[in-house]
Order: structure tokens, then sequence, then C-alpha cells
């Protein structure tokens, strides 16, 4: 197996704790860059959030947002197309039903700028809300990140989104390696050729993956990163 691209989860992965970017991360994913390994980043945040985090970072591969369910892919220039594979209907009435159970619960950020699934902050319980969801016949999953919650349509997640990016890649999804923290990062699991579960991963991720790194966090992903590299050839043992 030949691994041609990564996939990077950003909260927890390639930043600490409190948010702030790993420098060493920074550093690893611009080493793969310039050996021409291609990096996406696959968040579960908005699409403006990750588009201008893929700029800063200075990643070229496709950005996929809002677990899966949003994607930014490299125009003429600095032009980018907007490719969004759900709508968001079923979740305003989840919202609803919420705020009337649950006056204090909060939305995560750039709300508004969301098309393709909502995320609570973790004021309420995960297993409150796929109550809720139950009780009301809603077809959509919570899925907690350990960041926050996010509620989506069944087939929208990481590894849909994944497999939608390799087409305009030109290449398998078999031939990316997925690096991530959070159980929504299974689903990118089941279909990458490789993957790197975080330290501070629960035990579900940890499972699944071909390799656990030793450091958390930031650190952990550029930890993630050089591994590998050096693993696939790019870099010397």
């Amino acid at each position: 197996m030949k691994v041609r691209a990564i996939s990077l989860d950003i909260d927890g992965t390639i930043t600490y704790r409190d948010r702030r970017l790993s420098i060493e991360a920074l550093k690893a994913i611009r080493l793969a860059e310039s050996l021409g390994v291609p990096v996406m980043l696959v968040t579960g945040n908005s699409v403006p959030f990750a588009e201008a985090a893929a700029i800063f970072i200075g990643t070229s591969g496709p950005v996929i947002a809002e677990d899966g369910g949003a994607l930014s892919l490299k125009g003429k220039g600095t032009m980018r197309k907007r490719v969004f594979l759900t709508d968001m209907d079923e979740e305003w009435i989840l919202w609803s039903e919420l705020k009337k159970r649950y006056p204090k619960a909060e939305l995560s950020f750039s709300t508004m700028e969301r098309k393709a699934g909502l995320v609570i902050r973790r004021t309420i319980p995960v297993e409150a809300v796929r109550e809720i969801i139950r009780e009301l016949g809603l077809n959509l999953v919570a899925v907690d990140s350990g960041f926050a919650i996010h509620v989506k349509k069944p087939w929208i997640n990481k590894g849909t989104g994944i497999e939608k990016a390799c087409e305009y890649l030109g290449i398998s999804p078999k031939e990316v390696a997925h690096v991530g923290d959070g159980e929504n990062d299974l689903d990118a699991f089941r279909v990458v050729g490789y993957r790197v579960a975080i330290a501070q991963a629960p035990e579900s991720v940890k499972e699944k993956a071909d390799y656990v790194t030793q450091k958390p966090y930031g650190d952990g992903g550029a930890e993630a990163v050089m591994h590998i590299l050096r693993k696939f050839g790019y870099l010397e043992e």
C-alpha cells in the first residue's frame, strides 16, 4: 500500500486542548507538503473556518468540513468551489425541541454559516440529545467529538467526505492515512488505508487504529504525521 495523501482532524489533533495550533504539527504538515504529500483538513468546523485554517497552515488538499457534509476545493487562482452533500431541516426541528427542554443549551461557533449539520456545546449530555432524536423520530445521529456534540444525517460523516475528496484528487481512499482523536473519526478510519489515533482518543478509536501516538493533542499530531512519512518511505527511518 502507498499513502499518497494525509487527512487530519483539527481540534485536539493538531491543536492543544485550548485550540492553540501546535507549532510542531505545523512544521510536520509543511514538511509533508514539501515532500509532495497533500494534506486534507477534515473537521467538524464550518467551511469558512476550515478554509482559513488551510490557508494559514499551508495545506494543499481539499478541505472537508462539517463532519464530511461540506467540501471546499481549489479552483483557479484563489477561487474555491464549495460542495454541500446535504441540507439542514430536521436539525432545526431538533434544536427547537432542545431549547424547550434545555433553555441554557448553546450552539457552537459559526452556526449561521453551517449547511450540513449542527454543532452543540457540551452543556447537554450526548445521550439526552440521542433520546430526543429517537422520541421525535428524526433521521439524525449525534456524535461526541470530545469538543462538542455533532448532529447530522446518518450518511454524513468524515468517511464519505474523504471518499468525495479523493474523487477530486484522483486517488483511492485506501491511499489516504487519517489522523484523529474523536469518535467522529471512526467513519474516516473505515474508508482509509492507514489509521492513526492521538494518545488522548477514547479506547473505541484506539482499538481501530494502526498506530497510537505516545504524545497527546497537537504534539501527537506532529508525531503522527512524522510516523506516516517515515512508514511510507517519504523519510528515512
